[in-house]
């Protein structure tokens, strides 16, 4: 009794933080969307469902749910199957190998806003070195603004994201490459078979963990992904780029709508709670299953 309720003095304090940083500012963020503040006057009034029933019927949140999913189906393929090339490439043992690590996870130590202004000096229009080996390379004349074209906003901004996030898929597969039982291949070898049978037969079905991770990352990462946009596009143009994210910034703090925002906000994480969910669902599946 003594030892359980030492344990609970212990935890008291980081389950304080926790609500106080965490669960009050959700609760407080979904009460409020709830109501109609402004996010200024001290007044406000409880409207009910009302600003979630204008969410699902607002064009703009569709735009931006439709800008989400594409953000997901390329977010997922490039930088997961990417990072998965370059791990099988750089555990076969490459010469060079542990500098190329080092290269290609670099990017992730920077911050969106980091990954943000640099890609935005690579797609600049006149001396961007995209435009630059464009020119190099074929039209003299090209100078293409990637970010500040509807049909390009959106994909410059998630190659930019891409470029960052492969480095992270490719240290989780090496991870998980570490943990991949050599006698099987060995003895797929000795069998006759050929790399291709043996990475898809054997190697990527003891990939599966790593897989669910990059995948639950991917999703979770891409659904937050304000930083970057915002720092690119800040959504245009035209709302070309705009995400929940910059959606939820843009009524809350430039139309003055906190509630109306506080409501994409929630909508926002329940989204985000269901990908959560169904990864830690996956994992105890796995655990229990082993």
């Amino acid at each position: 009794m003594v030892q359980k309720n030492t344990a609970w003095q212990f935890l008291l304090l980081p389950l304080l933080i926790y609500f106080i940083v965490i669960i009050f500012p959700f609760l407080q963020s979904l009460f409020l969307s709830m109501t109609d503040w402004n996010g200024i006057s001290p007044e406000y009034h409880f409207i009910g469902f009302a600003n979630y029933k204008g969410v699902f019927t607002d064009p703009h949140f569709s735009g931006a749910i439709l800008n989400n999913v594409i953000w997901v189906i390329i977010f997922l393929l490039v930088p997961t199957v990417l990072g998965l090339f370059l791990a099988v490439l750089l555990d076969s043992g490459v010469p060079g190998a542990t500098f190329f690590k080092s290269v290609i996870y670099l990017p992730m130590i920077f911050s969106y806003v980091i990954i943000g202004l640099i890609w935005s000096f690579v797609y600049e229009p006149r001396l961007g070195i995209l435009n630059i080996v464009i020119r190099m390379f074929g039209n003299p004349d090209w100078n293409f603004a990637w970010l500040a074209q509807s049909k390009t906003a959106l994909f410059s901004v998630i190659a930019a994201a891409s470029w960052q996030h492969t480095g992270l898929c490719m240290i989780l597969y090496l991870a998980g490459l570490s943990g991949v039982r050599q006698d099987l291949v060995e003895a797929a070898k000795i069998d006759g078979a050929g790399p291709r049978r043996i990475f898809f037969n054997i190697v990527l079905p003891q990939l599966k963990n790593s897989t669910v991770v990059v995948i639950s990352l991917t999703v979770i990462n891409s659904l937050k992904s304000f930083d970057l946009v915002y720092i690119a596009t800040k959504g245009g143009p035209f709302r070309s780029s705009e995400v929940l994210t910059t959606l939820m910034y843009r009524e809350s703090f430039w139309n003055y709508r906190m509630g109306y925002g506080s409501a994409i906000a929630s909508v926002l994480f329940f989204i985000v709670f269901i990908v959560v969910f169904f990864y830690f669902r996956s994992i105890m599946a796995d655990g229990e299953n082993e």
